[in-house]
């Protein structure tokens, strides 16, 4: 079951430097904790994506 989250401005948690790894967390409605685990790729495909939806909100020539 799909679950909805909300990004609270809160920072990554490093958990390690080598290999990088860390964790965001995220709040649901009912104000449960989801933590996302992100490592080197994951984060830059999440970033990658972010930028796409981004760009999405862009009206007219660049």
């Amino acid at each position: 079951m799909a679950r909805e989250v909300e990004f609270q401005d809160d920072d990554v948690l490093v958990t390690s430097r080598n290999p990088l790894k860390g964790t965001l967390l995220l709040i649901t409605d009912d104000d449960d904790e989801v933590e996302l685990q992100l490592d080197k790729e994951t984060a830059e495909a999440l970033m990658s994506a972010l930028g796409a939806f981004l760009m999405e909100g862009v009206v007219g020539p660049l």
